[in-house]
């Protein structure tokens, strides 16, 4: 799963938290149903995730953007737990909620991740069910199981596909929202040919951490994403109105700055180190980065500029902070 814009994010995340909403409802009732007809073995488990999956449907309504959704994995067990408890196989209802677990799974998972939870859910299955199957149920289940695996998948993996085509065509990057290195190249000709023809200086930061494998190993993958969406707001709030900001890897950003001579970009490069010290999260990686001011010499083309704007230089023998 690749990260959404803001407004679709939050609208996802409401659709998602009314769907446990439902999930909890309907639990509810079947517990109550078995009650009424008096199935006391059936009625535990929904009753006792009734309300664990409403707790879980308010944390996903009212988390925060930035914050790391925990819902699914424990949403997953729970309906894993009453599903594998709910009846037996021979039951058709019973089989329609084995029905639904891909479907829910690969709506609230990326596709890699629902693919091995459903794998590992379904060996579980298969394990602790494997007294009640007969041949001709287990044709059914694998002919229904797989056909609705497979069409969520495809339909899972086809919305991924066409997003990240959106991404590549906008040219931005999904996750910090900075332009993408590619679109740098075709914007960098049209600023060189505009600072020759008016005589105004062009100047570039670059922006690299060193050493962001050791960080993610230490802290994790979830806090390293974090990290470059935090970067990435404290370059455009120390940037200008027409200043734009690219990622070019994964660990290193450029900030491109028209109108600029070398003292101004040098004026920025300080106000974007004040700024990554006084922030907590990130002064762990203050003595970690490379910082590379440039100017566009009068003889440079729009390459070697790029190129001279992208070398990234030791930072404890050339940037030291």
């Amino acid at each position: 799963m690749i990260d959404l814009g803001q407004n679709t994010s939050k609208m996802r995340d409401k659709v998602t938290a009314g769907l446990y909403f439902s999930l909890a409802f309907v639990l509810a009732i079947i517990a109550w149903y078995h009650y009424m007809l008096g199935h006391y073995q059936q009625i535990l488990w929904p009753a006792l995730s009734s309300p664990f999956i409403l707790v879980l449907a308010l944390i996903r309504l009212f988390q925060s953007n930035g914050s790391r959704d925990i819902t699914p994995y424990p949403l997953l067990i729970l309906l894993g737990l009453v599903v594998l408890n709910s009846g037996p196989l021979f039951d058709p209802l019973y089989r329609q909620w084995l029905y639904m677990v891909p479907v829910l799974t690969y709506f609230i998972l990326p596709v890699r991740q629902a693919s091995f939870s459903l794998l590992l859910f379904f060996s579980l299955f298969v394990f602790f069910a494997v007294e009640q199957i007969n041949p001709l149920i287990l044709i059914d289940l694998a002919i229904n199981l797989s056909l609705f695996s497979g069409i969520c998948f495809i339909f899972a993996y086809t919305q991924e596909s066409q997003t990240q085509t959106l991404e590549r065509l906008s040219g931005k990057d999904s996750l910090t929202g900075a332009f993408s290195a590619n679109q740098l190249s075709k914007r960098l000709v049209a600023e060189v040919s505009r600072a020759k023809a008016t005589r105004r200086p062009l100047s570039a930061l670059l922006f690299t951490i060193h050493n962001i494998e050791e960080f993610t190993a230490r802290q994790g993958e979830y806090k390293t994403r974090n990290l470059f969406i935090k970067i990435a707001q404290i370059m455009e709030e120390v940037g200008r109105t027409g200043d734009e900001i690219y990622r070019m890897s994964d660990s290193s950003f450029l900030l491109l700055l028209p109108n600029t001579s070398i003292n101004g970009c040098i004026v920025l490069k300080e106000r974007l180190v004040q700024q990554m010290e006084d922030h907590f999260a990130l002064s762990v990686i203050a003595r970690d980065l490379g910082l590379n001011p440039v100017t566009l010499q009068a003889s440079e083309t729009s390459n070697q500029f790029m190129e001279r704007a992208l070398a990234d230089p030791d930072m404890r023998a050339h940037n030291a902070l």
